[in-house]
């Protein structure tokens, strides 16, 4: 059982039972020794009171991350968070992509997209450790608005739009570059919010300890 994403409006999370699955296991070598990356993912598939359940399109996937180290003849968990949301219609997001985020450190990454009314866009999820946690971000990648109000989601193709915005991001790392301890993510946007165009704009997003 875990939160699905969604809430009352007034702090209460809903639940779902999900079904988990190994998504990806990469070992990595580190100044500290090896380390094991894991990434579990899951769909919804049943209610609190276990019958069936389908994943509604406002309800998220899961995702669960693990960074084991060596013990003994086995592993111990080093930093974990074994539920996590990342995924629309209550499906988890598969085929998850391990990159450098630290000397040290590596991270999982993929792409979130969704659309609500005129509202359509995606956005990289990262996943990485922090200690014994596992810190989960978002950043936009694509975003699509417009006050057509035809009901589809985007529009920025629709006539009657008056208002629109069509941005594009490009996520890359900076590893000439180690504040708080990570490398920055370097962002290229292209696009543009109603008359306002960017074009190759160049953002560096610092991690926040706190």
């Amino acid at each position: 059982m875990a939160n699905n994403g969604s809430s009352d409006g007034e702090g209460t999370l809903y639940q779902n039972g999900y079904c988990i699955k190994i998504d990806r296991q990469l070992k990595v070598e580190t100044r500290q020794g090896t380390r094991l990356y894991v990434s579990v993912t899951g769909d919804i598939g049943f209610n609190e009171d276990g019958s069936e359940a389908y994943g509604a399109h406002v309800f998220s996937g899961l995702v669960g991350m693990f960074v084991l180290k060596p013990q003994g003849s086995g592993w111990e968990v080093e930093s974990a968070n074994p539920a996590m949301n990342a995924g629309a219609s209550g499906k988890g997001l598969k085929d998850w992509k391990l990159i450098q985020v630290a000397p040290d450190k590596w991270g999982f990454i993929n792409i979130h997209s969704d659309s609500h009314w005129v509202h359509s866009g995606s956005a990289f999820v990262l996943l990485t450790p922090d200690k014994s946690n596992i810190r989960r971000s978002w950043v936009e990648a694509k975003y699509e608005h417009s006050n057509g109000g035809s009901g589809s989601a985007g529009g920025c193709s629709n006539p009657d739009a008056s208002t629109c915005t069509l941005l594009k991001a490009k996520l890359g790392v900076d590893k000439k570059t180690i504040i708080n301890g990570f490398y920055p993510l370097e962002i290229t946007l292209n696009g543009f919010e109603d008359d306002k165009v960017y074009k190759n704009k160049v953002y560096l997003i610092k991690y926040q300890p706190d």
